[in-house]
Order: structure tokens, then C-alpha cells, then sequence
């Protein structure tokens, strides 16, 4: 995976190169998302414990809403990890419940496997999206996590503009 420099202004209105921002390929669609700019200092107190990077993040964090450029195929690939993550809670809250009712050791087992599939889905999820960093300029950010043929082409977008 690339990082790309990005105009804010060109995120926002989803002007920006016909390449998927994840695959690569020529893509014509446009997604909308809540991109969360958050300082890479703030990742550092997720060792401390998740509490202070939470708070962190809440308060650092600057939200834009962008338009990015997907492919149909990554996006259908999106919505069933998230289906996928549904079903990981219901069994997680299955197996809370059936522990209530005194179900013993399965229930334990399939909270446990749901709670776990859930977070390893999610996590898995982030990482196939775009993230984004902050730079010293309030215009400009940093896309994480984008395919190199979008970022090459991004780059010759703003190179043709000069």
C-alpha cells in the first residue's frame, strides 16, 4: 500500500483521479465516507489502554467527509464484512444470553468466538479502507492505505494543475 497528498478541497468534492483508491483499477464511482484525521501521537496511547486513546481521539480527531473513488467489487467486498460482523455480535450476544440461562461452558465458547471474530473483522475491515494523517497544512492531509496506481495518479492530477 501507498500515502498520497491530498487537497481537502478536492476529497470533499470528489475530485479526484477514475482510480479505485483500493484496488487500482479504473473506476468511475464515486463513495461518500467520514474520513477521521487523527494525530499519529495519539496512536501511541492505545498502548497505555484503550480508555486514553478513545478519549484522545475524541478530542484530536478532525472528521471529513469525502467522495472516494472504489471499485463496485471492494465495495460489495465491504458489506459483507460488515454482515459478517453482525452475525459475529449475535452469536457473541447468543452465547451472553444463553450464559444467563445457565448454558455453562458452549455459551462461554460462543461469546467468546463471536466477541473474537468481531474484533479480528472489524480490524481486518479498517485496514482494507483508506485512512488518513493530518500534515502542517490545514488544506492538505495525508491518505494511508491507498493502492500505488491511485496514488501515482493523484499525483500526476495535482502535477498537471502546477
Amino acid at each position: 500500500m501507498a500515502v498520497a497528498p491530498a487537497r481537502v478541497v478536492d476529497l470533499e468534492r470528489g475530485d479526484l483521479p477514475a482510480v479505485c483508491a483500493k484496488t487500482g483499477v479504473e473506476c468511475d464511482g464515486l463513495v461518500k465516507d467520514t474520513l477521521r484525521v487523527v494525530p499519529r501521537w495519539v496512536s501511541a496511547l492505545a498502548i497505555l489502554l484503550i480508555v486514553p486513546y478513545l478519549v484522545g481521539r475524541l478530542y484530536t480527531a478532525r472528521k471529513l467527509e469525502v467522495k472516494l473513488p472504489i471499485a463496485p467489487n471492494r465495495i460489495t467486498r465491504i458489506r459483507r464484512m460488515v454482515q459478517a460482523a453482525w452475525i459475529a455480535l449475535v452469536v457473541a450476544a447468543a452465547g451472553f444470553t444463553a450464559s444467563l440461562f445457565g448454558a455453562g461452558g458452549v455459551a462461554a465458547i460462543a461469546f467468546l468466538a463471536g466477541l473474537g471474530a468481531y474484533v479480528v473483522i472489524v480490524y481486518v475491515g479498517d485496514q482494507m479502507w483508506v485512512g488518513a494523517r493530518p500534515t502542517d497544512r490545514d488544506d492538505l492531509v495525508v491518505l494511508t492505505r491507498v493502492h500505488p496506481a491511485f496514488a501515482a495518479a493523484l499525483a500526476a492530477q495535482y502535477q498537471a494543475a502546477l
